[in-house]
Parts: structure tokens; sequence; C-alpha cells
């Protein structure tokens, strides 16, 4: 029912999402991170599942899957094909992985529906969230990881439709904030790796004002070169005003979906609403070029004012998409013995696309 095949993860012949592509696993190989890739073959259907090895300390690691798998699975399968999955993968990784943490694409059970997807208070504790996912599985081995490596929850938002329709389904303030972008003088650019030194400099002043830790200007070489030699557009989107550089974005181009990756703007461009016309430019370019989605990546999983975030969350969620809560990751223990030291040692890990900041 289930069978496995490790394959080169530069070779697979189709990516699913940004994260569980062939660009991914090269990127985080010129990071120095090991990947393995695995085609993965269940009830007919087939798809690959893209590894990151991270370690925890100098003799252990684990294997980190982002995003994936992408495959549909009902929630009642899901700990038990998680589990089979677990089991097959082990004899094919190095010998000191020892767990693996599914950052699950699944949405998640405890999630409203409709309005109330915007007052969601959050997921049960671990404990009923684990015997929901153990419930069929023979080992009852899945934990709840200790921490998510990427937010738990995303706004979706849907390019089929026209362009008046998105701009009727944002919040009033956030179409004010757009025309009052443009009427202010604001013009944005779609560039390449070129205007990375003019936009680095503010995103590394937003890291530091915001306490947040900041990627090194080699990281998005590699991200654009790298790009350059897959199925990946990225570009950069910068806001002006004359030439003064205002705020700026890494978008990313894949398959039918568009990816809101990193994100920065300086005072001035706070005050003059830069990111929305950033982000208003990215969308409707990626609507008139056929892309079917925009995945704004990564907001708070609640609506609590008094989240460090919430400002992330008021300005994506206005945007008019759709709010998606996920499962977030979940770990499979090869040790038992030190899993619950190595998963707190994890916790310090974070997979290098943190929540992009406005």
């Amino acid at each position: 029912m289930l069978r496995i095949k490790e394959v080169d993860p530069k070779q697979i012949d189709h990516d699913s999402n940004l994260f569980q592509s062939s660009f991914w696993a090269r990127l985080k190989e010129k990071r120095g991170y090991d990947t393995q890739a695995f085609q993965i073959t269940y009830l007919g259907d087939r798809t690959f599942i893209i590894m990151v090895h991270r370690p925890c300390t100098d003799d252990a690691a684990f294997g980190y899957v982002p995003y994936g798998p992408d495959i549909d699975i009902s929630h009642e399968d899901q700990g038990p094909f998680l589990e089979t999955l677990s089991e097959k993968i082990r004899p094919l990784l190095p010998g000191e992985c020892r767990f693996l943490r599914y950052d699950l694409p699944w949405s998640s059970p405890y999630a409203p529906s409709g309005k109330d997807k915007l007052n969601w208070t959050g997921p049960p504790e671990p404990r009923i969230r684990e015997m929901r996912m153990n419930f069929g599985s023979r080992n009852w081995n899945l934990r709840k990881a200790p921490t998510d490596m990427q937010p738990p929850a995303t706004v979706l938002m849907d390019l089929g439709k026209s362009a008046p329709q998105i701009l009727r389904a944002m919040h009033g303030k956030t179409r004010y904030c757009i025309r009052r972008a443009f009427r202010e003088g604001v013009n944005v650019r779609v560039n390449g790796h070129e205007a990375l030194p003019e936009w680095y400099p503010i995103y590394v002043d937003m890291a530091k004002r915001k306490q947040i830790v900041s990627e090194d200007p080699a990281y998005f070489q590699e991200l654009f070169t790298t790009a350059r030699k897959h199925a990946v557009s990225l570009r950069l989107y910068l806001a002006f005003q004359g030439e003064r550089i205002l705020a700026g974005s890494v978008i990313a181009f894949h398959n039918a979906t568009a990816y809101y990756l990193h994100s920065t703007s300086c005072r001035r461009g706070r005050r003059l609403f830069a990111s929305f016309a950033v982000l208003w430019k990215a969308i409707m370019d990626a609507k008139v070029q056929g892309y079917r989605y925009f995945d704004l990546l990564g907001i708070p999983p609640t609506t609590d004012p008094r989240h460090p975030m919430h400002g992330l969350f008021l300005f994506k969620t206005r945007f008019g998409g759709e709010v998606r809560h996920f499962r977030g990751c979940w770990d499979y223990p090869f040790d038992e013995g030190r899993y619950s030291s190595l998963a707190f040692l994890s916790s310090f890990q974070w997979e290098g696309m943190v929540p992009n900041k406005t």
C-alpha cells in the first residue's frame, strides 16, 4: 500500500510546493545541510518528500521535512500513514538521525470554519492532539514537536478572482493604505539579485529593531542563484519615493503559487504604507501572469492582540485571503532515551524562511 524509494533530490520529476522542491533541496545543500529525497507511492498516488538533516549535537541529528508529505490523507489515516512512512524510511537514514520531524501541510482537525477562523484561540493541549494523531497506529509513537519550525497558519489568496473582487474582499483599511501609498508617490519596481545591496540594509535594520535573527548577504545571493537554475522565478520588489528606498519584498513564483518569502520596510516606508503597495503590485503581477494562488506564508496562530506578531496578523489577514491552519510539526522518535533532550535542542533550529515582517 505504501512504497518508498530513495531518489536524488536534484532529479525529482515534479515539485509539489516550494519547500518540497529540488530548488529547496539544492539551496539547503549550499547552506551546508545534507538532504535526501524519497519517492512515495500510496494508494496509486505518487509524490516525493525532501528531507533536510539538521544537527542537534555532535553525534545526533534529525530529519526535517518542510511542508511535507504533500499528499492528501484523511485526518483519521494521517497518524498510521506517518508511522508506516517513518518506519519504511528509517533503514535509509544516516546513523546519527535520532528522529524525524514533519512540518505538515495538512489542515488542522481543530481549525474553525467560516468567519470563526479569525477568532480561533488555538488547538487543544499536545496530549489531546497526540491521542488523536496516534489513534489507529501500532506504536503510538508520534509526538507533537515542542516547537513549530514554521508558523502553523497562513493566508492563501485565490487569484482566480477578478482584480475588483480581490479588492472588495480586502479590509477597508487595506484598500485605503494601498491607495494612500500610491497617492504619496510610492513607486514599486521589480528587480533581480542586482538590487539586493539596496534592500539588504533596511532588512538588517528591521531585524535589529524587531530583535529577530537576520540572514547573511550570502544567503540571499544563493537564494537567487539557485532559483535561476530551477523552475523558480525569484523577484525583489522595491518601493521608492523618488530615489529613496522605503520597503521591499522577495517573492518566489513556483508552479501555480507565488510565495511572500521576505519583506521589510523602513520607518518612513511604514508611514507611507509602502509595504501595502509592494504586496499589491506582487499580487497583481502573479494574477496577470497566470498564477492561481498567492501564499502570504505565516501568521500568528491566534487573534490574541497581545501576541508580539499581532500586527503581522492584521496586515496579512486584511488582504482578504483564506486563513488556513495546519497541524504544525510532528516528531517520530527513533531514540526514545535521548528524544526529549534532543527535541528541546531542536527548538532553537529554524528552517531559514522565518515569518516575514512588514
